[in-house]
């Protein structure tokens, strides 16, 4: 383009400077050739003018490429500065991003960091052993600090008045700055501390060089400038319970992250005094009775092991005293249990209050206390004591208007002579009291015979809990003759033989059987086998007698037991007027209210009731008349004196009268002399039992028995005897 334009500007100069007609150069010409000037100059003329057309588009497209090119170098540089802008922009996003995730990865490490000591303080809190509270805040404390390079940690608890705060943990400080902390709440009112604990409420404060107070200058001498203090309260209590304070070396306030996460520390801390607070209450509650406020059996067994750990470092002796309320259950059921614990109550006092109480009282049961003496041998004459403490119980108390009669069984053991252990001297007194118990006296002292006897009891539990799976029990059958000899029935008795200890007594495995409440499952199997063998017998075309079956107190307590003997009998198509349950008169006597509603439904279902062991128990005679019962069994213990001159016949013969006038049928137990069988018949016995007439007999002998009482008087089989026992209570 450029060469155009110089071409164009080299022929318009050409043309510009060519000799014309007019010139001196065309003078000498000859007119020959005039006529060909006119179309020369034409020619001439029209090349000017397109050379100028030509040269002057040239200038324009030389123009137009120069503002081009112009266009395009700004253009360039434009971009070249817009691309390093924009190049700088990526660099300045770059760091800046990768700051971020460095203060995001920093962030969460130091997050990961706490957690991890939240962790390590829950599992403080939840795990076992003695690690005290102090040392737990310490450790969060130390925790918080980490949390920055620039920061420390305190933390303050409230004094027990509530008036004040005192240091209780802080992380790794200078001398200085321990110096404030413990002076916080005494010396500097208005700390962020104090300030926080009397608003309730987070307390902020930066440059502290330049507030001027003196807590401030603390702070700032020992190189902080900024601190946040956030109150916390126990989660049980409503008020204040201390504060978590920071200390940062920074000027400025904490940011929102660092807040949040110092409220969270502070939300910990008072996890830990509430971690603190139910310890000491449960260590409380573990150690004491709340009703009585007594020690109880956990902290009567320290005592004893006190007690044992001082006397054989002076030789000297420990007497240990097991206390038992006789028949509390009544006493709750009669008068109510607020007048039961006021009973409960009212003893732990007598026995905290007594002369001869030199030692430890604890509640180690419901109904039963525990009383440990320090002393030589020869002072401690438990006899005495026992006398003395049965007879400080034993007094009235008073409910209200209501005056209540208590007594107690004691049991009491001597260290060394009776057991070296806590244990040993606690088990050895239990056996005791209950040799009281079964024995009236009221107190006994243990001997080593009461030890074996005890072995003997945990064999026998331990073969008695295997008896209804390996056939340890059988059940014999005791007839039950009229004053005429007719066979009326019989008495189902349970015997058990153990297979290291041979042939037990029931006086011997009951006791141990209602213990451990297996009288329930064994007294229902007594129930079933007695009903299917009387079954059996019917269904023979035997005499349709009677079977008579004894009921433990804990089998007539349930609240099923109606149903289980409607179920027994109709699992064994039996006619529920051929079977008679016998409960001892103790057993009525306990539950009176409850024990006659029993009643009642069973007799609904056709069933009769016996009281056995008449005049054994404690009852009136004027509670027979509201018993619905349908036999009346006199006791053994009756008739053996019956031949006395100045023996139970009276006895005897009133209690016969009166059981006829109401209606009820008598049989008198353990009859064994003729004389005996004479002067029942003669008061008017309607039914004996005992040996003068059969002993209990094996299911054979007693099948044998029935056959041949269709034409025999006081039938027996010629068979041998089934042997001897008691009748199960």
């Amino acid at each position: 383009m450029f060469l155009l334009l110089g071409i164009s500007i080299a022929g318009s100069w050409m043309i510009d400077h060519q000799p014309t007609a007019a010139s001196p150069l065309y003078g000498t010409q000859t007119n020959a050739k005039s006529n060909a000037l006119p179309g020369a100059i034409t020619a001439s003329l029209t090349i000017r003018r397109t050379i100028k057309i030509v040269q002057g588009l040239s200038l324009i497209a030389c123009g137009a490429l120069c503002f081009a090119g112009f266009r395009l170098r700004d253009n360039a540089r434009r971009s070249e500065i817009d691309r390093k802008a924009a190049e700088f922009a990526l660099e300045r996003r770059i760091e800046d991003r990768t700051r971020e995730l460095w203060q995001e990865l920093e962030e969460r490490r130091l997050v990961e960091h706490l957690h991890r000591g939240h962790r390590r303080i829950i599992e403080m809190l939840a795990g076992p052993g003695d690690l005290k509270s102090e040392d737990i805040l310490r450790f969060l404390a130390e925790t918080v600090s980490s949390r920055s390079q620039g920061w420390e940690c305190a933390i303050h608890l409230m004094d027990r008045r509530g008036k004040s705060l005192q240091l209780t943990a802080h992380s790794d400080i200078s001398d200085r700055m321990k110096t404030y902390l413990e002076a916080v709440g005494t010396q500097f009112s208005d700390s962020p501390e104090c300030q926080a604990s009397a608003s309730g409420e987070t307390h902020i404060v930066e440059r502290l060089n330049e507030i001027g107070l003196p807590w401030s200058e603390a702070l700032a001498a020992g190189g902080v400038f900024s601190a946040w203090s956030i109150p916390f309260c126990s989660n049980g209590l409503n008020r204040l319970a201390g504060t978590l304070t920071v200390y940062s070396r920074a000027h400025s306030k904490p940011t929102v992250h660092a807040l949040e996460m110092t409220e969270s520390a502070a939300k910990l801390a008072a996890l830990i005094i509430e971690q603190r607070r139910l310890r000491s209450e449960l260590m409380h509650n573990a150690y004491l009775d709340p009703l009585t406020g007594l020690p109880n059996r956990r902290a009567g067994v320290q005592a004893i092991d006190a007690a044992i750990l001082k006397a054989a470092s002076h030789r000297e002796s420990v007497a240990v005293l097991w206390i038992d309320i006789n028949r509390f259950k009544r006493i709750n059921d009669q008068y109510g249990h607020e007048a039961g614990d006021h009973v409960l109550r009212t003893i732990a006092e007598r026995l905290r209050r007594s002369p001869l109480n030199t030692g430890a009282v604890a509640r180690v049961g419901e109904d039963e206390f525990l009383v440990v003496i320090p002393g030589t041998e020869d002072s401690l004459d438990t006899v005495e004591i026992s006398r003395r403490l049965g007879s400080a119980i034993s007094k009235l108390i008073y409910s209200g208007s209501t005056r209540i009669t208590v007594s107690a069984s004691i049991g009491s053991c001597i260290y060394p002579r009776d057991g070296v252990t806590a244990d040993t001297l606690e088990r050895n007194a239990d056996f005791a009291m209950f040799r009281a118990k079964s024995s009236g006296d009221g107190y006994c002292v243990f001997s080593p015979a009461m030890s074996e006897e005890a072995t003997e009891a945990m064999e026998i539990e331990e073969a008695l809990g295997a008896a209804l799976e390996k056939n340890y029990l059988r059940l014999v059958y005791q007839p039950v003759y009229s004053h005429l000899g007719e066979l009326t029935g019989f008495e189902a008795l349970l015997r058990f033989r153990h297979p290291k200890l041979g042939e037990i007594s029931p006086a011997r495995f009951i006791p141990v059987a209602e213990e451990t409440r297996l009288i329930v499952p064994i007294g229902t199997w007594v129930l079933q086998e007695a009903c299917r063998q009387l079954k059996a017998w019917h269904d023979a075309g035997l005499p349709r007698v009677n079977m008579a079956v004894n009921i433990s107190a804990l089998q007539f307590a349930r609240d099923d037991f109606a149903d289980t003997v409607a179920k027994i009998f109709t699992e064994c198509d039996l006619n529920p007027e051929h079977l008679i349950l016998e409960l001892t008169e103790s057993v009525v006597m306990e539950d009176y209210a409850s024990v006659v509603s029993q009643m009642n439904l069973l007799r609904q279902c056709g069933v009769h009731i016996a009281m056995d062991d008449f005049g054994t128990g404690y009852s009136s005679l004027s509670y027979i008349h509201r018993i619905p019962v349908d036999v009346l069994k006199i006791d053994r213990s009756f008739i053996e004196r019956i031949t006395d001159p100045d023996g139970t016949r009276p006895i005897v013969e009133a209690v016969i009268a009166m059981a006829r006038h109401l209606d009820l049928h008598v049989v008198a137990e353990g009859v064994e002399t003729e004389e005996q069988q004479r002067i029942l018949e003669q008061a008017g016995c309607q039914g004996f039992q005992g040996y003068l007439f059969s002993r209990p007999l094996a299911p054979e002998q007693a099948e044998a028995c029935l056959k041949a009482s269709r034409s025999t008087p006081f039938a027996k089989p010629e068979a041998l005897e089934a042997g001897g026992g008691l009748a199960v209570a």
